[in-house]
Formats: C-alpha cells, structure tokens, sequence
C-alpha cells in the first residue's frame, strides 16, 4: 500500500501551507469535481453505451447494461470502488428519477464535502 500523505506532517503542525493544502482539496472535490464527474459518467458516458447517438438517449430512461457500465466505471474510478460503486448507484438513481443532473452533482458535492471535513477531523488521510 502506498505511504499515507499528511499535510500537517509535511508542512508542520498548524502550517498555513498544510491549511492551504486542505482548503484547496476540499473546495476543489467539492466545486470542481461533481459537475465534471457527473456530465461525464451520467450524461455522456450513460447515454454513449446505450446509442452512438448518444444525445437522443434521454436522461430519464433507465438502461440495464448503460447502469451497470457507468456504475462500475465510476466505482474502480474511486480508491475506495465498493463506494464508489454504491455513490454511483445513488446518483445515477437520481439522474433517472429526476431527469437533471443537478440533483446528482448536489448529491456528490456534498459527499465530496462531508468525506473532507471527516478526513480532516479524524485524520483519516488514506482516504485522500
């Protein structure tokens, strides 16, 4: 298993740079990465497995193989896949439920946050 990185045993107990380092993962996984993600694997990735012309497939239209496909995808795209995959589950559910991706990047943002704020509280950095 690789080595765990801290920042704080990086750059020191209450370093600004350690500080920095945390603000900008948490901002970043929490602004930048669920709407990137989630066009990609819900919108495009979905409807690209289940037709060529990929935007006649509607967002709603739940598809067996296109499900599985970007479920596990998303999921072996995560360190931790078991829950990637059950993330992935969650917010393609609420893609096909609710027809936007919206709700599903609401969804993964706040993940994204709560998995940060743990990860800092409990200093649990193998999951970064």
């Amino acid at each position: 298993a690789p080595a765990v990185w801290n920042p704080f045993h990086q750059f020191g107990g209450d370093s600004p740079l350690a500080w920095l380092f945390v603000l900008t993962r948490i901002l970043g996984s929490t602004f930048v990465v669920p709407p990137l993600e989630e066009v990609f694997y819900r919108s495009f990735l979905y409807r690209a497995i289940a037709r060529p012309n990929f935007i006649s497939v509607p967002l709603n239209q739940f598809l067996p193989w296109p499900f599985l496909g970007t479920v596990l995808a998303f999921g072996f795209s995560h360190n931790e896949w078991l829950a990637g995959i059950l993330c992935g589950m969650a917010y393609q559910w609420l893609v096909l439920r609710k027809n936007r991706l919206g709700d599903a990047m609401t969804a993964h943002a706040l993940t994204n946050f709560l998995l940060g704020g743990w990860i800092v509280w409990r200093g649990a950095w193998q999951f970064w």
